[in-house]
């Protein structure tokens, strides 16, 4: 199906669903003026809109 991905998003903005992921940043990433990169990060995301479309956005780093 093609809206079932929009659809999902849209449920979690609206629950407030937050999401954790580990990467390794190979580019810099900065989140709250702390930038980091080339080391594993924990991030954790929250469903974000901008004119109507919703996509995860980086929110906070977990680890210190």
């Amino acid at each position: 199906m093609r809206f079932t991905r929009k659809k999902q998003l849209r449920e979690d903005y609206w629950n407030n669903t937050e999401r954790i992921k580990i990467k390794f940043l190979w580019w810099p990433m900065t989140i709250n003026n702390e930038t980091r990169w080339l080391e594993t990060a924990e991030i954790m995301y929250r469903v974000k809109t901008f004119n109507g479309h919703y996509y995860w956005a980086p929110m906070k780093f977990i680890n210190e």
